[in-house]
Parts: C-alpha cells; sequence; structure tokens
C-alpha cells in the first residue's frame, strides 16, 4: 500500500453512513443551541458551558424507542453533570482525582459485564471529569454554576432529541432497503461498462443487503407491526435475488463480440430500471429508462442472440460464443423480472412511507455478580483491555499532573479515544486522531487568534458543531477533523484570542496519542496476526460449510435452504478480513503469513461469489449432472480433512468428478450441433438440458479452481 492510499484509508466513508449523517446533523443542532442561547443572553461563556453538557450527553445517544432513549440521557446528563462537579472539586487532590478517573475508565472498559447503563454512558464521565478538572475557575459559587450549567446543557439535550428526533417511521427502513438495489444498479452499470472489480462490487452489495434486513427487524417482535413487514418482505426478497443474479451474470465474464453492443445497451437499461427502485424507496425516483427503451433493449439483445445462433449453424461462429451470449441474456431476462417485480413492490409501499412504527426496547443488562467475576480473568480479551487503558489512562495523568503540563487532561482524553482493544485498530485510530487534530487544530488557532469576539466565536462555533456531527457517522478522521475545533473553541469562547492553547492541546493529543500506542504495545497486547492463522481456518471451515450446504441443495432441491450457513461465513469471513487488514499495520507481524492468509482469505472471497452465482443456476436438472453427487462429498472434504494427503486425494476425487461432467457436456454440445445442422431453432430437450446444466458445470469448475488454490497455499 503506497503512503497516498495508506492516507486515504483513514477518511474512507463507511458504508450505510448516509442516514446516519442525516440525524447527526440534528444532534449536531441540539448540541449548538445552548451556544445561540449564550449569545442571545449577552452570556456566550455560560452558553459554552451548557453546550459542554450538552456534548458529552450525545456520545451516549444509542438510540431506541423515545421514551427509554430520553430517561437513558436524562440519566446519563446528570452522571455527566456530578462528574464533571467532581473533576473541578479535586483538582489540587490528586489521589482522590486519580481514584476516581481509574474507577470511571475500568468501569466504562468493562461496559457490559457490568450493567446496561455502564455500557452506554461508556468513557463519557471520565471525559467529563477531565473537562471539569480544566476549567481555570475553583471558587464554590462558580463551581456549583458551572455544574447547573453542564446538567442543564446534559438535560436539554435530552429533551431536545425527543421533541426534535422525527417519530420513527416506515421511510427510514425503506431507505436502508433502497441501499442494496442502488449497490445492485452500481455492479450491473461496471459489468456492462467492463469495469468489474471481482469481490468488491459484490461484497458491497451484499453488506447493503444485511443492513437492509437488520434495519427491517424493527418491524418484527411484539412492538413491530407484522402488516408492514409482510409488505417489505418482498422487497427484501428481490434485492436478495438481484444481488444474487448479478454476482451470476459477473461470472459469465465478457459478452461476445456479436452481443456487446446490445448487451450493454440491455444491462445499462436494467441499472437504470434498479436504480429507480431504489429512488421510488427514498422519494427520489429520478427519470430512469422507460419501461418501453427497456422492452426495446431487450429485444435488441434477443435479435443478436438469434443472429449469432444463426451464424453458429453455418460455422461461422463458434458455438461456446452462442451458448455464453444465450446464457447472459437469460440472466439479463431474470433480472429484469426481479426488477420488474421489485418495482411494484416500491410503488405499493411508496405511500406507506410515513407510517409509524416502533422499533423494540433494547434489553439492559442488570447487574450480575457472577457475570462480571467470570468476565475478570486474564483470558478474556475484554478485561485485559479495560487493565490497559485504566493503567495507561492514569500513567498518562499522573506524568502531566506531576509535570504540570498545561492542558495535560488532553493527553489523558486521546488516550480514551485512541487505545483499543487490537493494536492495529489502535494504530489506526492514532493516524486518524493525530491528523485530524493537527488539521483541526491549526484551523482552531487560526479562529481563535483572528476572532475576538464571545458571541461571534460562538455562532461559528455552532456551525462547526452541526458539520461535525453530521460527519462523526461518515468517518472517524472526519470527526476529529471537526471535534477538534469544536471542544477547542468551546474552552476558549471565555478566553478569545489565546491561541496558543490550541496549540498546547494538540501538544498533549500527540503524547496522549503516543501513549496509547506504547501501552497497546508492552501491556497485554492482542495482537490480529497471532490470531489470523486460527482465524483464516475458521474462515475456511465456515466457507467449506456453505459450499457443503450449497451442493446439497443442488444435488437435493428439497434440502433445507443454506441461507443461514451462508450468512455465517460471511461473517465469519468478514471478521477475519478485518483481522487480516489490521495485522498487516501491526509490528512485528510476519509478512510472508500475512501475506499467505491475505491470498486465502482473497480465494475464499471469491469462492463465496462463485457460490452465490450457483445459487442463482440452481434447477431440478442439476441433480441428474452426472458426477455431482460424487462432487458434493469430496468438495468440502477437500477444504477441511485433518490432514493434507487426505486433502490431495479429495481434491483428486473431485477432479475425476468434474471430468465426467465436462464428457457429459461435450456430448450435449455434439447433440446440439447435430440439430442446429438440421435448423432445428425450436426448444429442444437437449438444448433445455445445456441452459440449465452449462452454467452450473462452469461454476462448479471455478469452484474447484479455487479449492486448488486454498490447497495450494501453506498450511
Amino acid at each position: 500500500m503506497t503512503g497516498h492510499r495508506r492516507w486515504a484509508h483513514l477518511f474512507e466513508p463507511v458504508p450505510g453512513s448516509r442516514p446516519a449523517a442525516l440525524a447527526g446533523l440534528t444532534n449536531g443542532v441540539a448540541v449548538g443551541f445552548p451556544l445561540l442561547v449564550g449569545v442571545a443572553a449577552g452570556d456566550p461563556a455560560a452558553g459554552a458551558l451548557a453546550c459542554l453538557g450538552a456534548y458529552v450527553a450525545a456520545f451516549t445517544n444509542k438510540g431506541g424507542p423515545r421514551g427509554q432513549r430520553t430517561a437513558g440521557l436524562a440519566v446519563a446528563g446528570a452522571v455527566n453533570a456530578l462528574a464533571f462537579w467532581a473533576g473541578e472539586l479535586v483538582p489540587d487532590l490528586f489521589p482522590l482525582a486519580l481514584a476516581l478517573l481509574t474507577a470511571l475508565v475500568f468501569l466504562a472498559a468493562m461496559g457490559q459485564a457490568v450493567h446496561g447503563t455502564v455500557a452506554r454512558l461508556g468513557t463519557m464521565p471520565a471525559t467529563a471529569l477531565l473537562a471539569g478538572a480544566g476549567q481555570a475557575g475553583s471558587d464554590t459559587v462558580g463551581t456549583l454554576r458551572a455544574f447547573l450549567l453542564v446538567l442543564a446543557g446534559g438535560l436539554w439535550y435530552a429533551a431536545a432529541t425527543g421533541l426534535l428526533t422525527p417519530v420513527p417511521r416506515l421511510r427510514s427502513v425503506l431507505a436502508a432497503v433502497a441501499e442494496p438495489f442502488r449497490e445492485t444498479g452500481r455492479h450491473l452499470d461496471r459489468i456492462a461498462a467492463a469495469s468489474h472489480q471481482p469481490g468488491g462490487d459484490h461484497a458491497r452489495a451484499v453488506a447493503a443487503l444485511r443492513r437492509a434486513e437488520q434495519a427491517a427487524q424493527a418491524l418484527h417482535g411484539p412492538d413491530g407491526d407484522e402488516y408492514l413487514a409482510s409488505l417489505v418482505a418482498p422487497l427484501l426478497r428481490q434485492a436478495s435475488v438481484l444481488v444474487d443474479l448479478t454476482a451470476a451474470l459477473a461470472e459469465t465474464g465478457a459478452p461476445p463480440q456479436a452481443v456487446l453492443k446490445p448487451f450493454t445497451a440491455a444491462s445499462r437499461a436494467l441499472a437504470d430500471q434498479i436504480a429507480q427502485v431504489a429512488g421510488l424507496l427514498t422519494r427520489r425516483p429520478g427519470r430512469g429508462t422507460s419501461l418501453k427503451d427497456m422492452a426495446d433493449a431487450m429485444a435488441t439483445l434477443t435479435l443478436a442472440c438469434d443472429r449469432l445462433r444463426s451464424r453458429a449453424a453455418t460455422g461461422q461462429e463458434l458455438y461456446p460464443a452462442v451458448v455464453k451470449a444465450g446464457r447472459q441474456r437469460r440472466l439479463l431476462a431474470r433480472i429484469r423480472t426481479a426488477t420488474g417485480t421489485a418495482h411494484h413492490h416500491a410503488r405499493t409501499l411508496r405511500g406507506a412511507a410515513g407510517t409509524r412504527i416502533h422499533p423494540a426496547s433494547a434489553p439492559q443488562a442488570p447487574f450480575d455478580a457472577a457475570r462480571l467475576c467470570a468476565a475478570m480473568t486474564f483470558s478474556s480479551s475484554a478485561y485485559r483491555h479495560a487493565l490497559r487503558v485504566t493503567a495507561v489512562a492514569a500513567a498518562v495523568f499522573t506524568l502531566v499532573w506531576a509535570a504540570r503540563l498545561p492542558h495535560g487532561e488532553w493527553a489523558t482524553l486521546a488516550v480514551l479515544r485512541v487505545l483499543r482493544p487490537q493494536y492495529g485498530a489502535t494504530l489506526e485510530r492514532a493516524g486518524q486522531r493525530i491528523t485530524g487534530n493537527l488539521v483541526g487544530g491549526t484551523c482552531a488557532a487560526l479562529i481563535i487568534a483572528g476572532v475576538k469576539e464571545p458571541a461571534l466565536l460562538a455562532v461559528m462555533l455552532f456551525a462547526i458543531i452541526s458539520a461535525g456531527f453530521a460527519l462523526r457517522p461518515v468517518n472517524y478522521a472526519f470527526w476529529v477533523v471537526f471535534g477538534t475545533p469544536l471542544v477547542l473553541l468551546i474552552g476558549d469562547v471565555t478566553q478569545p484570542g489565546d491561541w496558543g492553547s490550541a496549540l498546547e492541546r494538540i501538544a498533549m493529543t500527540v503524547l496522549g496519542s503516543a501513549a496509547a500506542l506504547l501501552g497497546g504495545y508492552l501491556l497485554w497486547p492482542t495482537w490480529d496476526h497471532d490470531r489470523l492463522t486460527e482465524q483464516t481456518t475458521e474462515a475456511t471451515r465456515a466457507v467449506a460449510a456453505y459450499l457443503d450446504a450449497a451442493l446439497n441443495r443442488l444435488t437435493h432441491p428439497r434440502s433445507p435452504s443454506p441461507d443461514q450457513t451462508r450468512r455465517r461465513a460471511e461473517s465469519i469471513l468478514a471478521k477475519a478480513q478485518t483481522s487480516q487488514q489490521h495485522a498487516r499495520r501491526e509490528p512485528g507481524h510476519d509478512p510472508r503469513a500475512v501475506s499467505d492468509a491475505s491470498t486465502t482469505l482473497a480465494v475464499l472471497a471469491t469462492l463465496m461469489e462463485h457460490l452465490t452465482a450457483l445459487t442463482a443456476h440452481s434447477t431440478q436438472q442439476a441433480a441428474l449432472i452426472p458426477g455431482l453427487s460424487d462432487y458434493g462429498t469430496h468438495a468440502p472434504a477437500a477444504l477441511t480433512a485433518p490432514q493434507a494427503d487426505e486433502r490431495t486425494a479429495h481434491a483428486a476425487a473431485l477432479a475425476d468428478a468434474l471430468d465426467d461432467m465436462r464428457l457429459y457436456l461435450e456430448g450435449l454440445h455434439t447433440q446440439r450441433l447435430r440439430e442446429l445442422a438440421t435448423r432445428r431453432d425450436g426448444d429442444t430437450h437437449v438444448r433445455r438440458t445445456i441452459r440449465d446444466n452449462e452454467p452450473v458445470i462452469g461454476l462448479l469448475t471455478k469452484i474447484q479452481s479455487c479449492i486448488g488454490r486454498l490447497l495450494r497455499q501453506p498450511a
């Protein structure tokens, strides 16, 4: 990875973050509003303190039903205000301040193992404690006033989000359901443009589909609406069909030159139609391709395929080109049918977008001493991380207090924000936070130096808060760029023109980030590269289980759907790929081992895409393919057999089964060529058999190739 790509990776948007960005804008307005009130009242400093209370409360907003969410935010506002007050009262009582900080950090790191409320509060009480310790005023009246303002800000945020957050309606679910259609349309458009990215395009569509299915869960359960769920379910089914069919089309490769132009036109027209379905669901239908133009494009493709078949009958074209073009045309026809069905359901739901839904209440884990004791063992990565972050935060807090470093609380805050359970994730966070602080902090210093009027500073801060919270779900690095001047300016509303403190806080952030990296390296580190072999093996087994289920469904069409096995394989493979990305950035990793794991995971992702396409091609005729039963017996075993010689034997048997299939297919082609020579253009048994079984055998060949590549990888 080049330096440019490494830095660009830090700012990549999180998939599916667009709806969250819109909700983040509402959060930003609610957080920043106290600033405007302070300006209007002639007391910007008071508005800044109330804004701080709203700011820390906003990070405890985990969504959920309005009543439960508002009550939880009110509790968070009160707890954060008390922590802020404690921070103001104990800056000169170092042992007490250190004890409070370590307790709050440890509880936050243990989270769900302690209590659901503790997990929701996270590190915000510790953040409020540090913010209070960083306040200049220490007189009793000023301290009490600051506490009340922070409390008022937290309670305001709880009330404001209860009022400003729209009532949950079906349109939020439909926005998520639109995403797999949008991604599938893009995938199809790239296929038409011959710019398909193996693995990437399909993976994005699958990820969007899973997010849509998760969003639709809000319609189920005792608090849901089963009628609305029954209306959304067909859309999800068609989205799933389109994802699989598009993957199958991508597997066919480039179309024959004789049908390239009509194939491209039909694919792009269908991509526009799929995008129009997404637009209908989000109330932005667009113009798209008309149904008449779509029909004309498909008719033109059909004529081109017919001409190609006629030319093959006279020996002017190769017969495999005829078969390939026909397969692609049939897949496009199935995509057209699924798109039409989805379009119908989308139009039906368009008028129901404003229907109110009732998401289920989030379950709260009560305090359980036995569960907590069981979690507090060194075999638990969560417990090791809790000890790690507590120790590093305490060490940094002690260092800056002993050295009397100005704005030292920012170093401890950086530790809380940067240190992650895995070192690779910590390294990524450190890069994002340092980069964001350098950019955002420099901008803040320039603003502070140039703006002397507190009221104008507060108004500018309101705009920064709104933008920051809107971009926070998109990428953490964007949040740091806006969040740094946000917190800097909140603190400097009372001290306009003091730009030097901004530079001091940037230095403290760098110090805290460096301490987080050092602590993550030295204290009970959890290395992704140590777990990579185990995770790669687990991913291989999960994909092999999906392979077994898919082949069993092919041989026995009435057997259970492999969908659950597929989801499990997708999840385990995604986790292994994330670990591989982190391991590549970790010090001390074996580059050869990480590279081998990367290759294995890439082959597994390709194998998953082949299996998805195989599912789309499954027919009753496939069960009659000679050697299919043997193939189903040996393919999964070639990946999971305990001994290398056993895996090799299964791979050899797999190749033999595939040879039987190829001989069978060659015989069918010979019969079909004889039929073409007699000008039999009708639909014959041989033609139907080739149509149903050749794509299956082609995909089984690709699957066998993937298995061979996996077997050649180092054990």
